[in-house]
């Protein structure tokens, strides 16, 4: 009867933590950054919000994450000054009641004496001792947040292990194929815009969502199909990207044309795969270029936005839009290159509301809610200082009124009022 944490450790791809998660009373996760990730500070986002999805929006706990460099990467590469702070609360911020480390101590021998700690080597007389009590005073000084829930996500996007696995088998048409690739891509350009997000899975209810992304969701059952039709008559936007719905739930091939169970909801009929060459990309008529990927189809009812500009998949839908319902049903058939997927994002996002407009990439807002009213925290990511127009009081500074100025690097958690 005693109370039963399930820990995780972000997107493993060896357990699907959404097939026990119900077990435990807690959950909780360990996260390390990359050192090597360039988009480490959004990847920790996205990992936050799969974490905050798994627990059904209900707090979760940090269990483990270091205080500055880790041991086991072939380069330990040491925080940036406030990089600590900054992801302490990128974890509190989307739904986490406490950031813990590992460990408590530098240890003095063994395999882990290079990982950072609470005490370093350097002990108490370091930046890493201060930054560790000033993170402690700061928890404590947003106490009042404890048990409120992240603000309802405006974006969900799809993400499910069986499909995951069944994508990256041997014998597909490309190596180069990776829904956690693309599933990272997307979350970016949410988070870049400051839209909430939910990483669901697919049997998740769609309810509440402006915008639901299927990034490269090679496996789908009936009953997801029906939902998401569901959701896109009802008014909402759907984005389904190449190499989705293509097979059925036992790995076999819907028969009739690309992609499969989507067809008729996109209103596009694909014939024939056509991967690109290894770091090939192909220009389109809009949006910019694709990578890894192009096609050989045909739209049924949707509007063709852009097409493949050469190779033998020339004139053939790239980008297609069709109205369904009151809502709208988007594919993507190629990778979008960065520039490209910022561009359309931008199409498509234009009308979800983000949690505080205004703001520069870099800049992060969350908010959560609860009966004492409602939190939004800022993380400056940039090196530039920002006007935040949202008014309340500052917990962390004690600042009243608003707009409020977070300066670069730092961090505000304001009670709205």
């Amino acid at each position: 009867d005693k109370p039963l944490t399930t820990n995780f450790m972000g997107f493993r791809k060896s357990l699907d933590y959404r097939s026990w998660v119900d077990v435990g009373d807690l959950v909780s996760n360990d996260h390390y950054l990359n050192a090597a990730d360039e988009d480490r500070t959004p990847q920790l986002a996205m990992t936050a919000d799969l974490t905050r999805s798994l627990a059904h929006g209900e707090p979760w706990l940090l269990m483990e994450h270091s205080t500055s460099a880790v041991n086991w990467q072939p380069r330990n590469i040491a925080k940036t000054a406030g990089e600590m702070r900054r992801n302490s609360f990128q974890h509190v911020a989307r739904g986490a009641d406490g950031a813990l480390f590992f460990q408590w101590r530098a240890s003095r021998g063994g395999a882990e004496k290079f990982h950072s700690a609470m005490v370093p080597h350097a002990g108490t007389e370091s930046r890493l001792w201060r930054d560790v009590v000033r993170l402690g005073a700061d928890l404590s000084a947003i106490a009042e947040v404890a048990g409120t829930r992240v603000d309802q996500a405006s974006v969900a996007i799809v993400f499910d292990w069986d499909s995951w696995w069944a994508a990256t088998f041997d014998s597909h048409p490309s190596v180069d194929v990776d829904p956690m690739a693309t599933t990272r891509a997307w979350h970016k350009a949410c988070w870049a815009r400051n839209l909430g997000v939910d990483v669901v899975g697919v049997t998740d209810p769609l309810d509440g969502y402006d915008v639901v992304v299927l990034p490269v969701q090679y496996l789908l059952a009936d009953g997801t199909v029906d939902g998401l039709t569901a959701f896109v008559e009802a008014g909402g936007t759907l984005v389904a990207t190449y190499f989705t719905g293509i097979v059925d739930e036992h790995d076999h091939i819907r028969l009739g044309g690309y992609p499969g169970a989507l067809s008729d909801l996109l209103g596009v009929r694909i014939e024939e795969f056509c991967p690109l060459p290894e770091g090939d990309e192909i220009p389109l008529t809009a949006y910019g270029s694709g990578a890894i990927w192009s096609e050989r189809g045909r739209a049924v009812g949707a509007d063709v936005l852009a097409t493949y500009a050469t190779g033998d998949c020339a004139g053939d839908p790239a980008v297609t839009r069709r109205r369904v319902g009151k809502g709208t049903a988007w594919y993507v058939g190629t990778e979008l290159t960065p520039d490209a997927l910022d561009t359309l994002a931008t199409q498509i996002f234009t009308a979800t509301k983000p949690v505080v407009g205004g703001l520069p990439e870099g800049v992060e807002a969350t908010r959560r809610v609860g009966e004492q009213g409602a939190y939004v925290f800022v993380i400056n990511h940039t090196h530039e200082a920002v006007i935040v127009p949202v008014r309340g009081t500052d917990l962390l500074s004690g600042n009243e009124g608003g707009p409020h100025l977070v300066r670069a690097g730092q961090v505000a958690v304001i009670r709205e009022g």
